[in-house]
Parts: C-alpha cells; structure tokens; sequence
C-alpha cells in the first residue's frame, strides 16, 4: 500500500491491514505471537544467524537454544530520528542465559542497523538495576559498545 493510499485510509482499515500484515508474518514463520513484531521477527533472525530452536514463549530467561547448548536471550529496539539518548532495551529480569543478542533497527525500513553479541556477565555489569521494574536496564548507547558486533552475520541473513 502507497504513502497515498495510508493517508487516505480509516483508522479501521490501517487496523485491518496491519491484522492482515501479522497474519501473513505469522504464517510464514517469522512472528509467533499477536504483539508488536518486532521481538518476534529479532528472535526469527537470531535463530537464522545461529541455529538452533526458539524456546517456548513460556521460558522467560532465554529465546533460543544453539546446537551446541548456548542460551540466547535476544533485545530488539526500533531506533529513529526522535529516539533520545537514554532509550533502553527491553528489561532484563534474569541473567539464565549465555549470551544476549542486542538487535538495533531503524524505524522507517526494519533494517539491522548494527547487532551485538554479548555475554550475560557483561550485560549484568552494564545495566543500571531499577526497582520499579525489577530489572536491569541497558540503554541503546551502552549496548553499542558492549561485546562483539555481529552486524554483518544478521545483515546476511536479511539477504539471504
């Protein structure tokens, strides 16, 4: 659907299509769940880049099991124009995993705009502890500078 056509249309109809768009990803494999796609389709791409099976949406402390028995807890953020400095991922409440995957992609497109591997004592260390969530919080501007950039393994899997 065109810029045109999306100006054009009724709150509803922007609503239906989207419902249309998530069916669609879901049947394809990509999205598991009816929430926003985005955790979703990190997680499809993470069990891309490395292998392996998600984990049930039940199991809270990691997304995905590697052949080789890795746990991997995957944190995805849309970033864009108005994303300010002290933007987070999604918080982590448990460290029962071994590495984390932190996924930034940009707003307009769903493209990888760079993607960290970083192990789960590095993330505990990094992140500031905040009580009224119970969880320990890493801004975007952290998570870029921890671990090892595998930016390019999950820009590959995109083209693949």
């Amino acid at each position: 659907m065109d810029s045109d056509r999306l100006h054009a249309a009724s709150v509803p109809d922007l609503l239906g299509h989207y419902a249309a768009i998530l069916q669609e990803l879901r049947r394809r494999g990509v999205v598991r769940t009816g929430n926003a796609p985005l955790g979703d389709y990190a997680e499809y791409l993470a069990a891309r880049v490395y292998g392996g099976e998600l984990a049930a949406n039940s199991v809270k402390s990691y997304d995905l099991e590697t052949p080789d028995g890795t746990r991997v807890q995957v944190k995805a953020r849309i970033v864009g124009p108005d994303t300010g400095a002290g933007a987070i991922f999604s918080v982590f409440r448990s460290f029962d995993f071994d590495i984390a995957v932190l996924i930034a992609f940009d707003s307009a497109t769903y493209e990888v705009i760079w993607a960290r591997e970083v192990p789960a004592a590095d993330i505990e260390a990094a992140g500031r502890f905040s009580s009224h969530v119970n969880g320990h919080r890493i801004r975007i501007t952290a998570g870029e500078r921890l671990g090892t950039d595998v930016t390019s393994r999950f820009r590959a899997t995109l083209s693949a």
